[in-house]
């Protein structure tokens, strides 16, 4: 029997998480650590057939209460743990499996290669509302955001001094109202059939899908280009850790694959999904 690679709701995962037997491990939280869960999981499977994996998204926030709760086996996290998750589920075991980058995301179409930190705040925050202030088009800016359960959405506010405000499908950044997109893989396709549109998204995720759709443009920030190799160097700051956690220290089956996650195999899985690795 292979590994089965399951994409569904949390809340099916929360179900199976309680109710199925031995041989079966579920797995919540960052969509950005979901694309190297997947990965990582379907190379486990050519040595351990009798072993189901169940892996769903959510949000970093909803992996790490999730987990926290014993409602999943591993959860995932594209940032480090907040105090008060770390006072409210003190047993959670944190691995490091690798490091991004969140980079800005324009249409293929848009004439612009870089913003700085400034401009980036003043498109957020409805300083900036026509791409001509930045000798582009002149078009009306479409702000695209993710929901504050993301971990990207944590570090994007974070680094550039933003504090939103969530109603009816959009968050208000002071004057500027962004559309909440579901997921990242939703933000980009909006920026890919919108060329006055502008989303963040994790710098291994955007450069896949700039890969297959030329579609996007993946601009610098403050004279930095978004690749994997400034990530490394730390030449570009716009960084986080990409995590997965249990409760308390792992065995049997978890504790088999969180090892095969941070061995040299899943590393290298990792690394080929535009990531750093851990290793």
């Amino acid at each position: 029997m292979k590994i089965r690679v399951l994409l569904g709701s949390l809340g099916l995962i929360c179900f199976a998480a309680t109710t199925v037997e031995a041989g079966v491990i579920t797995a919540a939280g960052s969509t950005t650590v979901q694309p190297a869960l997947k990965a990582c999981s379907k190379a486990y499977q050519s040595s351990h057939a009798d072993v189901q994996l169940i892996i769903a998204g959510g949000g970093s926030s909803k992996g790490v209460s999730s987990v926290g709760k014993g409602k999943v086996n591993i959860g995932a996290a594209s940032r480090n743990l907040k105090d008060r998750e770390k006072a409210a589920y003190p047993d959670l075991k944190t691995y490091k499996l690798g490091t991004d980058g969140v980079v800005m995301v324009v249409n293929s179409a848009n004439s612009l290669d870089g913003l700085s930190s400034d401009q980036v705040k003043k498109l957020y925050s409805g300083d900036i509302t026509n791409w001509s202030a930045l000798d582009g088009a002149a078009a009306a800016v479409e702000l695209i955001t993710l929901g504050m359960e993301h971990g990207t959405y944590e570090l994007f506010t974070h680094s550039f001094q933003l504090s939103g405000a969530e109603s009816e499908g959009s968050i208000s950044f002071a004057r500027g109202r962004a559309w909440i997109a579901f997921s990242q893989e939703v933000a980009l396709d909006k920026v890919a059939h919108d060329e006055n549109a502008i989303a963040f998204a994790s710098i291994g995720v955007a450069s896949a899908f700039a890969e297959e759709t030329g579609k996007i443009k993946l601009l610098s920030l403050d004279g930095v280009a978004a690749t994997k190799a400034n990530v490394a160097n730390g030449k570009y700051l716009l960084v986080r850790p990409l995590l997965l956690l249990t409760r308390g220290a792992p065995a049997g089956d978890v504790k088999a694959f969180v090892d095969f996650a941070l061995g040299e195999q899943c590393q290298s899985l990792v690394k080929n999904l535009g990531y750093i690795p851990a290793q």
